[in-house]
């Protein structure tokens, strides 16, 4: 299959002309992120039936004829591992791509083997061996080399043939269904692009956090999410998730510590900020399952984990991919949303363990 490097806006021009007459494209993306909060997109790669494309973004001036192809509905944009490429994208075009099919999201529900990587897929499907790429990759710097130029190409060379063997396994095994359920529910803007005030979301919690921990690591989530936005820096800069948990857990005597010892020192007034937030009196924290009788919350963790390996068992699919430990934990809790009391994880599991 030819690849051809775009790095003039007329040989866009000439590309999306064809493009825009298929109905199915491959798409993924290039860019970088170690030093910003906004990835900086450099290279993005298409392909059809006959040929790729790698068109340089920064040779590149008009948006509009991606943007363009991007929200058309009626081209299906086949793309492995999504989530970052969406963002990226949404980010640098300002608008989110339409009619998505996720050949890893595809995968992981007709196999226990979940978040296989492209060139793993390929191999396991196509027979073909990749050269793995480093992620040390500087895409930003000029010229490309023909080895960036052909490993980017080989990213999308083979999305279409992917999709049409997934397309066909999806519907032999009557899942298609499950499989539009989980894509949108997986790829919806919201959880792809971050709003401050819902960033602590994202968090992967401890189960015996308190209510005025929660609120603590809330408010603090949504600053650092703001602060991180407005200078354009990564998150971890200002400090991670889990030492965003210790500062929240820290008892009163502990928490100079705790500060003292993050990997990035912060200035007196983010310390400030941070000392005014928990300023609220400590309240030492409850045991895991004050709210509900111990006993029962055990036996339905229990008869959860009991239940599941034999629905993953059934079905070949990985037991995390239909709940995993937070989802068990809500659910022995009594929480008001489980995600496997909906759709089809409820069907093949949720209404077993009720």
């Amino acid at each position: 299959m030819p690849n051809f490097l775009i790095n003039t806006d007329i040989k866009l021009q000439n590309i999306i002309d064809d493009l825009e007459k298929s109905s199915i494209i491959g798409l993924d993306t290039e860019f970088i992120r170690e030093s910003t909060y906004f990835p900086q997109l450099a290279l993005l790669q298409m392909s059809d039936s006959k040929n790729t494309y790698c068109i340089d973004i920064l040779a590149i001036d008009n948006k509009t004829l991606i943007s363009n192809l991007l929200v058309n509905e009626e081209i299906k944009k086949i793309i492995h591992a999504s989530k970052q490429d969406l963002e990226v994208l949404n980010h640098y075009y300002n608008c989110y791509p339409r009619n998505i099919f996720d050949t890893q999201i595809a995968y992981n529900l007709l196999t226990s083997n979940v978040s296989i990587s492209y060139s793993n897929l390929v191999k396991e499907y196509l027979g073909v061996e990749l050269k793995e790429g480093s992620w040390r990759t500087d895409w930003l710097k000029r010229p490309l080399s023909d080895a960036k130029i052909e490993y980017a190409a080989n990213d999308v060379k083979y999305l279409i043939d992917l999709y049409k063997m997934l397309h066909k396994k999806l519907l032999e095994a009557d899942r298609f269904d499950w499989f539009s359920e989980e894509q949108e529910l997986e790829l919806k803007k919201s959880n792809i692009v971050t709003e401050p005030s819902f960033s602590w979301e994202k968090i992967n919690l401890p189960s015996n956090l308190t209510t005025i921990q929660l609120s603590y690591l809330q408010k603090l989530s949504y600053w650092r999410e703001d602060k991180a936005i407005t200078n354009n820096i990564p998150k971890r800069w200002i400090f991670s998730d889990s030492e965003l948990i210790k500062i929240v857990t820290a008892r009163p005597n502990r928490l100079s510590y705790v500060i003292n010892n993050l990997k990035h020192t912060l200035s007196d007034e983010d310390l400030n900020f941070i000392k005014s937030v928990l300023s609220e009196k400590y309240i030492k924290p409850e045991s895991v399952n004050k709210d509900i009788d111990g006993g029962l919350y055990n036996a339905r963790i229990t008869k959860c984990h009991k239940i599941l390996e034999e629905v993953s068992e059934k079905y070949n699919i990985a037991p995390t991919l239909i709940a995993n430990k937070r989802d068990i934990d809500a659910f022995a809790r009594k929480k008001d949303y489980v995600k496997f009391l909906h759709g089809w994880r409820f069907k093949i599991f949720g209404k077993l363990v009720q």
